[in-house]
């Protein structure tokens, strides 16, 4: 099969062309070590820092606060390999729907002595009452994606940060406050200093830039690195830092921005646009205050995972769950019941995500074949 049409862009997108081209421009013409002395290691730190202070002013934070990762997975370790180092253990909060990178992690901390609490967020969204509720004298941090990965609602981060700070002031206690920002970023307008948050991950490759590649945001000094050897990324990552991905991450990050407002008005099209051709199934997704990037739908009462292999069959790609994780599926359906979806509707569940290059043509083509296909198969 070789036309197959990409619904699946949440899970990754392709690498522009112009992210492609720098990449192998810088691969082949900075050949030195960003940490070596002479000519050509000075020129790849150059280079280096150039693109940090750029992806930096995207972001609105200083290029101090910039920390490249291998992607948000490794960026959310670092941030919670803290806590189970950590002389003693302490209470966590956490949404249910979190990327299994901060779940699983949070579990480690479980075993360690560490009482944690685990939000539901019924319709998508955390409750401000259940946060307040769950905050106690022993509450150390407390993480919150900002673009949910499944369903695409945006959480009221900022608001949840100034809960936690006010809570903190009567503690006199830090307690951390994390966001899993992954599809915000070149997606959604935002300002980490408005959120006013302690750290935030991100991974190039949800805004078409190359995989294996991320960012930590940090303004926490108490943060420590996940390993020791070089004084890389000021001691906070060690290892030679991939040179090529970066510079390609923040190609990718310039045309997102340039062109951020023209995206999501045509992208807000297909999605409203499938919202009603679909309207006859059940829309998993919020109506407001969600990311137009993601519109996950029901095909009950067939099962997610045969609707999906039936749709690539017809030339469509698209996902059952978060492609996150070897047990996708499950993940993305226990997401779906910590938001009070039913079990059927979550058994059932399918995401379609665009990119950039999604266009209108694209998503009638796809309307037209869920609605043949369920027809079919119902």
């Amino acid at each position: 099969m070789t036309d197959i049409l990409y619904f699946d862009n949440a899970a990754t997108t392709a690498m522009s062309k112009q992210a492609l081209e720098t990449y192998v421009s810088v691969a082949t013409n900075y050949m030195g070590n960003p940490s070596a002395l002479h000519k050509e290691g000075l020129k790849a730190k150059a280079l280096l820092q150039e693109k940090r202070e750029s992806i930096a002013q995207h972001l609105g934070v200083q290029a101090s606060t910039l920390t490249f990762t291998s992607g948000a997975t490794e960026a959310n370790a670092l941030v919670l390999n803290n806590l189970i180092w950590a002389p003693q253990s302490g209470h966590a909060v956490l949404s249910n729907i979190e990327h299994p990178s901060m779940k699983e992690h949070a579990r480690i901390l479980r075993q360690l002595g560490w009482s944690l609490t685990f939000l539901n967020a019924p319709h998508g969204f955390v409750n401000l009452e259940d946060v307040q509720a769950a905050l106690t004298e022993k509450t150390r941090f407390v993480g919150c994606m900002l673009v949910n990965n499944v369903v695409g609602s945006i959480q009221n981060v900022g608001t949840l940060v100034s809960l936690v700070r006010e809570y903190q002031k009567k503690s006199n206690r830090k307690i951390h406050f994390h966001t899993d920002a992954v599809q915000a970023l070149g997606k959604i307008p935002f300002s980490l200093t408005e959120l006013g948050v302690d750290s935030a991950s991100f991974s190039a490759h949800k805004f078409k830039g190359p995989q294996g590649v991320g960012l930590l945001y940090n303004i926490d000094p108490a943060l420590q690195p996940l390993s020791r050897g070089g004084n890389q990324e000021n001691g906070m990552r060690p290892g030679t830092e991939n040179l090529a991905g970066i510079a390609a991450m923040g190609t990718a990050l310039d045309e997102a921005f340039a062109h951020l407002e023209e995206n999501s008005q045509r992208v807000e099209k297909i999605n409203h646009f499938l919202r009603s051709e679909l309207s006859f199934l059940p829309i998993l997704s919020p109506s407001e205050h969600a990311s137009p990037y993601i519109l996950t739908i029901s095909v009950k009462p067939l099962p997610s995972e045969v609707f999906t292999r039936m749709l690539y069959d017809r030339g469509f790609c698209v996902s059952s769950g978060s492609a996150c994780s070897n047990n996708a599926k499950q993940k993305g359906e226990s997401v779906l019941t910590s938001m009070l979806v039913r079990s059927d509707e979550a058994k059932s569940s399918v995401r379609l995500s665009f990119g950039y290059d999604t266009t209108f043509a694209e998503a009638e083509s796809l309307a037209s074949t869920i609605k043949t296909l369920y027809r079919e198969l119902t």
